[in-house]
């Protein structure tokens, strides 16, 4: 098996990345939606995150209402504390299930992706470690307009959202894999059946010399 961190900032294509990938043979495991499971109704983070962020964060249904969340981490008077707290409940709980995920594929020959947007953030407290690191880059003007045609955010949103994650450089400093999120998706497709090729080839390498 070989394990592939794949990142990037908010709406530059990751998911579509991801999508592809998994086409090509790709085991994608999904941060996100690993993050709205443990929130979701009966979810290992709701009692936790309802007891630091108030019950008025909750959906009525037994989870977490993750638009009265965002409103408050991202636009609240203490988000950026707000964050650090929430991150600290989350991430933990989120690890634990990636890790549960790619347990079948741990003695294979399988690229096994995992999606996780604040890779650069969390740095060394993730419990991973990855053979690559797979960045996907689209400028701040392309994925701004994404957020507000796809996404229905306001552009002031979207320059917050951006600006409340780590700079391109510092991505970029970590990454041994780029694709370019903003190129037509033809393009985008080639490069990453390119880099799944590349990949797959590790992988066999590292299941036989095992």
């Amino acid at each position: 098996m070989i394990r592939v961190g794949l990142t990037g900032g908010i709406a530059a294509g990751k998911s579509t990345v991801a999508a592809r990938l998994a086409q090509d043979g790709a085991k994608v495991i999904d941060y996100d939606r690993l993050s709205h499971e443990v929130i979701a109704p009966g979810g290992p983070g709701v009692g936790p995150v309802l007891d630091r962020f108030g019950t008025d964060c909750g959906d009525g249904q037994g989870g977490v209402d993750r638009s009265a969340l965002a409103a408050r981490v991202f636009g609240g008077p203490a988000a950026d504390r707000d964050r650090e707290d929430l991150d600290d409940i989350i991430h933990p709980l989120v690890y634990e299930l990636a890790a549960k995920a790619e347990q079948p594929w741990l003695e294979g020959s399988e690229v096994v992706v995992h999606e996780v947007p604040l890779l650069t953030e969390v740095g060394s407290a993730i419990p991973f470690h990855f053979d690559r690191v797979l960045l996907v880059e689209a400028p701040s003007q392309v994925r701004i307009a994404r957020m507000v045609n796809q996404r229905h955010m306001t552009p002031s949103q979207a320059v917050e959202r951006i600006g409340s994650q780590t700079s391109s450089s510092s991505r970029r400093a970590q990454a041994d894999l780029l694709v370019d999120g903003s190129q037509p998706i033809e393009q985008m497709f080639e490069s990453v059946d390119r880099i799944y090729e590349e990949l797959k080839s590790l992988a066999q390498g590292s299941s036989h010399s095992d």
